[in-house]
């Protein structure tokens, strides 16, 4: 499955929970309720483990970035180093440390700025806004489940048709961050749906 067809149906997915939360506001307003709370919650969760899964900068961008802020540390340290007398193992050993320090500074600073990478490639994908009608709650949760069956296809596309079953499933989702973002947007949505229904049958029935 390639990148940019998975951006598509990251982006068809983030689009349909969105439209969810619309017509969940829609419906209920501010109303102030466990099971709608809850759903509120997730439903804004699942965007963004989405984006998440969208991943930022790619590995090779990130490991030059990394070795470029390493060889700088090292290259401003070392002759600083020599300057004040110190021997050559000094020297070495002071310009390594500089350079692992601006290195894992330039890292933490790529992954805070990683969503919005992220959200920038779905959001060139993102399919035009559709004109709907006010929605009906009550359809809300099949609503959502539609978005739910366009997210497991795709986390099973990025997976694979030979790695279907529930081991290798788990596995890839312990060593792909693009799969394991995938299984908690789908872990959230499938509660969000959830509570969604619960918050339903609890207003539905009938007062005794």
């Amino acid at each position: 499955m390639s990148r940019r067809q998975l951006y598509r149906d990251l982006a068809a997915v983030r689009a349909l929970v969105a439209d969810g939360r619309d017509q969940l506001r829609e419906s209920t307003g501010d109303l102030d309720q466990f099971w709608l709370n809850s759903a509120r919650n997730r439903l804004a969760t699942v965007d963004d483990f989405l984006i998440s899964a969208a991943g930022g900068l790619g590995p090779w961008a990130r490991t030059l970035i990394g070795a470029g802020a390493l060889a700088a540390g090292a290259a401003v340290t070392a002759p600083a180093v020599s300057a004040l007398g110190f021997s050559t193992f000094w020297i070495v050993v002071c310009a390594w440390a500089a350079g692992a320090v601006a290195e894992a500074v330039v890292r933490r600073r790529i992954a805070k700025v990683a969503p919005a990478f992220g959200r920038r490639r779905l959001a060139r994908v993102a399919p035009a806004p559709a004109r709907r009608p006010p929605g009906d709650l009550a359809s809300l949760p099949d609503d959502l489940a539609k978005a739910r069956v366009r997210l497991v296809s795709s986390a099973l596309r990025v997976v694979g048709p030979s790695r279907w079953r529930p081991a290798y499933l788990a596995r890839a989702a312990a060593e792909d961050p693009t799969v394991f973002w995938l299984a908690e947007a789908d872990t959230l949505l499938c509660q969000a749906i959830d509570h969604l229904e619960q918050y339903l049958a609890a207003d539905t029935k009938e007062p005794t």
